[in-house]
């Protein structure tokens, strides 16, 4: 019960302080926010080719919700965590009366919240904004999909982290690790085509199985559960877990 509350104090510490950073705020929260007001509005009229019936917006959607979701669980927890090594915090908290597992678990919280209020503000918006919502058909596979790209990402955001060898290398690492799988993934694009040989080597990285999982509930050819993105997600998440366990450091190199 104790150890409970040390995690609830720590979540409530956490979320004080990124709020109050505005600078990850707005590129945590703000961002892909920003992205599906404006590309919503550009494209407002747009439908899929070869696809009259299904308006662009429907696949875009989804493709932002999983860009939130990595930005926030992965490049932000990543980052965090290789600045707070950087500067001799973690050192610090290791000396203090608080279990060190207790600090990470306040950090793992603190990410979950943030990525389920992104997800929120990316479906309530796209549903007011641009009448897009998650069929509700589809709805579990959704939520799977999200809740499992939120420990994937995590997981992976952890155990990058302690790559990351200085807190000036922090945002080039997380952002060079992610946004180039993110734009040949299709996350901006639903109707992107790549070489079959490219596209094979894509789908093996979580990015691509996060955004067709997430569309999986969206797209209404499509029904039933994505086992093979979640397949891939499940793999991801576990050589998170084991990298972060044998890697994750306290101190600076």
């Amino acid at each position: 019960m104790k150890g409970a509350r040390l995690v609830a104090h720590q979540l409530r510490l956490e979320q004080r302080a990124f709020w109050r950073n505005p600078e990850a705020a707005f590129f945590t929260f703000a961002l892909p926010i920003g992205l599906l007001l404006i590309f919503g509005a550009v494209s407002s009229g747009d439908k899929v080719p070869g696809r009259p019936d299904i308006h662009g917006l429907t696949l875009f959607v989804p493709g932002i919700l999983a860009f939130g979701i990595i930005v926030a669980a992965y490049g932000n927890l990543a980052a965090t965590i290789a600045v707070l090594r950087s500067d001799g915090v973690l050192k610090r908290v290791r000396a203090t009366p608080l279990p060190p597992g207790t600090y990470l678990a306040g950090q793992l919280f603190s990410v979950l919240a943030t990525s389920l209020l992104i997800a929120l503000a990316t479906v309530v918006l796209g549903w007011v904004a641009f009448d897009v919502a998650p069929r509700g058909a589809q709805l579990l596979p959704l939520v799977t999909a999200l809740a499992l790209g939120i420990v994937c990402f995590a997981a992976l955001g952890l155990a990058i982290s302690a790559f990351i060898p200085s807190a000036n290398a922090a945002g080039a690492i997380t952002n060079g690790t992610y946004l180039p799988l993110a734009l040949v993934s299709g996350t901006f694009n639903s109707t992107l085509k790549l070489p079959g040989w490219l596209d094979r080597i894509v789908s093996v990285f979580p990015i691509k199985a996060l955004t067709e999982g997430l569309r999986a509930g969206y797209d209404p050819a499509v029904h039933g559960w994505a086992a093979g993105n979640l397949a891939v997600l499940a793999a991801w998440a576990a050589a998170g877990i084991i990298l972060a366990h044998r890697y994750f450091r306290w101190e600076p190199s």
